[in-house]
């Protein structure tokens, strides 16, 4: 079952701008971006990017809008800011999204964001709209967390994925391979307390089984009186016999003596 931070992030939102791109140009390819950047679902723009019709804006009098797509892809509010002045005005809805975008920025980075950070980077000076917008986020799954207003700082569990840059793909297959070694090694060292713990399992059910094959033969070497012995041992004879040499003596017949 798709969750809803897979809604966000597995392109199929994306599609039906990708389809539309493939047939079309210039001003067509910018109303194209302006939909997908306002759409409340699309929080991926990597496949919306590399389209050839899309990649053609750079040439062209609309290459603005290329960067503000990528700035979507990659980047920041911090970015935005920087460049906006060459950039293409956003609405509201953009704006909304860039800002949940760069929490999700500062979460790969760390999972305890201060306020404060978070007022910089987005510039949010009032306390409240901040929650708010992060609240907002947590309802509709870009983020998982909670707020720690005592100590004024975001606590993140959970934030979507975003667009790689391709620079990026080889330090992740770094990351990836580095993560795969240990997880090897971890895999090798339990498999080897296995083996280790069925040998010492095995070696102990072999000394118990001997253990008890000499337990029952000193209890059988034990039983040394012959039958007869045995018999004597058990008469009222023998006990009167006992008794006697235990209590007072008693004139009369000696018993103290075997027949």
């Amino acid at each position: 079952m798709t969750t809803q931070q897979e809604t966000l992030t597995d392109g199929n939102a994306l599609k039906q701008f990708v389809v539309l791109a493939k047939s079309s140009k210039g001003r067509a390819i910018v109303s194209i971006i302006e939909k997908a950047l306002n759409h409340p679902s699309v929080f991926v723009f990597g496949e919306l990017l590399d389209m050839p019709n899309v990649q053609q804006l750079k040439e062209t009098e609309f290459k603005n809008y290329y960067e503000l797509l990528q700035i979507f892809a990659y980047g920041s509010f911090n970015d935005y800011k920087n460049k906006k002045d060459n950039l293409p005005q956003l609405t509201p809805q953009m704006i909304t999204k860039l800002k949940q975008l760069t929490i999700v920025f500062l979460s790969s980075t760390s999972n305890v964001i201060p306020y404060s950070v978070l007022q910089e980077q987005i510039e949010i000076t009032n306390v409240r709209e901040l929650e708010d917008l992060i609240i907002d986020s947590i309802y509709q799954n870009i983020i998982k967390g909670k707020l720690d207003q005592k100590n004024k700082h975001l606590e993140i569990d959970f934030s979507i994925g975003r667009d790689v840059q391709p620079e990026q793909l080889d330090s992740m297959i770094n990351c990836l391979n580095n993560w795969s070694s240990t997880s090897q090694k971890l895999l090798d060292d339990i498999s080897g307390l296995i083996i280790h713990s069925d040998k010492v399992h095995v070696q102990y059910r072999k000394e118990k089984e001997e253990f008890e094959a000499k337990f029952e033969q000193a209890k059988l070497n034990t039983k040394t009186d012959s039958p007869a012995e045995q018999l004597y041992y058990d008469s009222m004879e023998y006990s009167d016999e006992v008794r006697m040499k235990k209590g007072p003596k008693i004139k009369g017949k000696d018993y103290s003596k075997r027949p």
